[in-house]
């Protein structure tokens, strides 16, 4: 963390009360403790660190501004220097390790610059709800490990976003990534660096058939599109591509998949279809962020930078998170999709309340007792998913209210006599 923290430029010429390297941690126990305002998360961590000095004239304005000082790269820095796979051995494919390409939307406090950096859904006249951030995250889908991620707004393009996501994926790697994230160059990009892919596509890509193999798979000629609207832009060689075709039980679309592993005789179209499914483990990823851990509707951030802190933040603990799971399956000797997520997460809050000080010590014995816990509550074997995606619309009877409706302030009628 000092190594980051200088490299970034934010160490004190001076000694701070609220230094950087207290800063960070603060901003690390806001996503542990979402509902929980400003000063209770300082009287937690102080109860957690007896021995921190007093904080006299601390108040919630000197806590922003040490947040600003710190700024987000610093979180963006720290996340890229400890996020790793964890994933196992046993967990490859053919010794490549599977990872999943995804995008999900947060949303953010409705402050001006919120607004005008990340923008809300609706049209202009008419905007709908809070401004809603895009995070588009690489993840190991054995582990759960988020290992890079960019954020965008809501008009920002999933495949715009994802073209700085290349710091994981190379040789020894296979990419799952659906539909919406094909782009040709992308995918030259990518193989350029050594990757493998397994992509979902639709029906009118790849039709130029070369050649049907053993296992019902063909290969096939994909181009870029000649009637694309980037005119004046190179467009990317043609690609030679497997194309598997598949249909799932009791449904009548076909799925259609692209694939750089042309061997079909090494991986064959049966054990390629089943691996697509794991690309839904990203799904759960986003729901552990999003549903359980951030446990609050909306981020508490008023500022673009401030939110791009505290999503980073968040993707910090989670990897913490899943390190302390990763552990604990190792030593049960069982996959990491058994550990409870939500269990662990219980056992990180209380281990930063415990009155056990920065001892070295009673941190190993509070991870120790703490993995014990997550081995003693293993959740059975996960069913499998055979039931089609749906999506559940809120109808309501009331309309989207304009937002010249609202009053400056609000006056509370006396009722009548």
């Amino acid at each position: 963390m000092d190594q980051v923290v200088g490299e970034a430029g934010c160490g004190e010429k001076r000694r701070r009360l609220l230094s950087a390297r207290f800063t960070v941690y603060f901003v690390l126990a806001l996503c542990l403790f979402p509902r929980v305002d400003y000063l209770e998360v300082l009287r937690l961590l102080k109860a957690g660190a007896p021995g921190l000095r007093a904080w006299t004239g601390v108040n919630k304005s000197s806590l922003t501004r040490a947040r600003q000082r710190l700024g987000w790269a610093v979180m963006r820095d720290l996340h890229r220097a400890v996020a790793r796979p964890l994933g196992q051995s046993r967990d490859l494919f053919r010794g490549l390790r599977v990872l999943a390409l995804d995008g999900m939307l947060l949303a953010v406090p409705d402050s001006a610059g919120n607004r005008e950096t990340f923008g809300k859904s609706g049209s202009q006249r008419c905007p709908m709800g809070y401004p809603m951030a895009r995070v588009v995250a690489v993840a190991e889908c054995s582990s759960h490990t988020v290992l890079d991620a960019v954020i965008g707004g809501w008009k920002d393009s999933e495949r715009i976003v994802s073209d700085e996501l290349d710091r994981h994926v190379g040789e020894g790697t296979l990419l799952l990534a659906d539909r919406g994230l094909w782009g040709l160059a992308r995918w030259h990009r990518l193989r350029d660096r050594g990757a493998h892919l397994l992509w979902r596509t639709e029906r009118r890509k790849a039709r130029r058939v070369q050649d049907v193999l053993a296992d019902g798979s063909y290969l096939a000629r994909i181009e870029a599109n000649k009637h694309s609207k980037a005119a004046g832009t190179v467009k990317a060689p043609p690609a030679l591509v497997r194309v598997i075709e598949y249909r799932i039980d009791g449904q009548a679309e076909v799925v259609r998949l692209i694939t750089s592993l042309l061997d079909h005789e090494k991986y064959s179209a049966a054990e390629l279809a089943a691996l697509y499914a794991r690309r839904w483990e990203i799904e759960l990823v986003f729901d552990e962020l999003k549903n359980h851990q951030r446990d609050r509707p909306v981020l508490r951030s008023q500022t673009p930078d401030g939110v791009r802190q505290e999503i980073f933040a968040h993707l910090i603990v989670h990897h913490a998170t899943r390190d302390l799971l990763d552990e604990a399956a190792r030593l049960a000797q069982s996959p990491a999709e058994r550990t409870s997520f939500t269990r662990a997460l219980h056992v990180v809050r209380r281990s930063v309340i415990a009155p056990s000080g920065f001892s070295p010590s009673a941190r190993n014995r509070d991870r120790r007792l703490g993995i014990a816990e997550i081995v003693a509550a293993l959740l059975p074997r996960r069913r499998s998913r055979d039931c089609p995606r749906k999506i559940k619309s809120c109808i309501t009877s009331f309309g989207s209210r304009p937002p010249t409706s609202r009053p400056a302030n609000s006056v509370r009628q006396s009722p009548s006599p």
